[in-house]
């Protein structure tokens, strides 16, 4: 019975989702579509956690080296409301985590600004006025903000939780329905093991392309993690076998995997996505942390929570222990990345 109601929920909240990509399709609704500029938006048809961070991370390194460009995103649970450009007066509590770790990650690119709106059309505006010279704008997960029409539409899916598989909300994680990918230029497969089979990757990209009037580009890519850094007042340098990973992200499941092929033994503490730490929650971090019997030990996070940590009044309280944050970014074999940086300097140049 509970399956059922979720499924008469599921069909409702398609029915309104479908209702208004209907009216902005028959332009009945505006959609504003800026020449100049160049607009490249980034974003997924599930919730959180097909890897959108490392993407636009990438494609900022990428563009910055030649262009004049930003990174306009929501800031998803910020304090602020309206416009506003990240400076070193903001922290991820203020202008959101995503965006934070962007300003701290290009703080001395004088090519790249970071910024926060919740509406799109009018930050693109706004950004305009900052920065009349500005060439690129990236739109951080803004696949469902169609009052916003970008030169390039990147779609991303996880490999083990790809959209075609998933079912709309609450019955699934999507945010709206499948056929939502037509309006994809490039697709995406995100965390995907690195040895793929050639017959894998042609399965996946056919039932992508069932959604598509026209067949497009799909790329494979997966994760790289790199050695951890510590944080606070700890001195160690190797990461120690006993762990306790602390995170506050949609799919944290690959780290642990990580960590544990790499032999490491993870007692694991999870938060939900985007979650600001409390006191209570740097007590219990702590006293988890104590109760691990083994004296070669360590905390570990992830990046995006790591400059939540850092911003809590109580995280001095961390830094006498031993504790990493692992960096990560998002990686193509060598011929599929020749060919998606191409196709996104094509759209920047053109």
């Amino acid at each position: 019975m509970f399956s059922l109601w979720l499924q008469v929920l599921s069909w409702g909240y398609g029915g309104v989702v479908a209702l208004r990509n209907f009216l902005y399709k028959k332009k009945i609704k505006r959609s504003f579509f800026y020449k100049k500029p160049k607009v490249i938006g980034v974003g997924n048809l599930s919730l959180g956690g097909t890897g959108k961070t490392p993407l636009v991370r990438y494609l900022v390194q990428l563009l910055s080296k030649h262009h004049v460009i930003a990174v306009l995103s929501r800031g998803y649970k910020r304090t602020s409301i309206g416009f506003k450009v990240i400076d070193a007066l903001e922290s991820a509590l203020t202008v959101g985590d995503e965006p934070y770790l962007f300003y701290k990650h290009f703080v001395h690119n004088p090519n790249v600004t970071i910024a926060v709106c919740e509406n799109r059309s009018k930050g693109v505006a706004k950004i305009m006025e900052y920065r009349p010279n500005i060439e690129v704008i990236l739109l951080d997960d803004a696949f469902q903000h169609l009052s916003l029409t970008p030169h390039l539409n990147i779609l991303l899916t996880t490999f083990h939780q790809p959209f075609f598989k998933d079912h709309l909300l609450p019955l699934g994680r999507l945010r709206e329905p499948r056929k939502g990918a037509s309006r994809a230029d490039i697709v995406l497969v995100t965390k995907s093991p690195p040895n793929l089979t050639q017959s894998k990757m042609d399965t996946i990209k056919a039932a992508i392309q069932k959604y598509r009037t026209t067949e497009i580009p799909i790329f494979f890519t997966h994760i790289t993690y790199h050695n951890p850094i510590a944080m606070g007042d700890g001195k160690q340098i190797r990461l120690p076998t006993v762990l306790l990973l602390v995170t506050g992200i949609a799919d944290p499941l690959p780290l642990r995997i990580y960590l544990e092929k790499n032999g490491h033994k993870v007692t694991h503490l999870i938060f939900q996505d985007h979650h600001w730490f409390n006191d209570a929650d740097i007590i219990n971090i702590i006293r988890l942390f104590d109760r691990l019997s083994d004296p070669d030990k360590a905390i570990v996070t992830t990046e995006k929570d790591y400059v939540r940590l850092i911003g809590h009044h109580w995280s001095k309280l961390l830094f006498p222990l031993s504790i990493f944050y692992i960096p990560m970014e998002i990686g193509f074999a060598q011929e599929a990345q020749e060919v998606f940086e191409k196709k996104i300097m094509d759209t920047v140049l053109f």
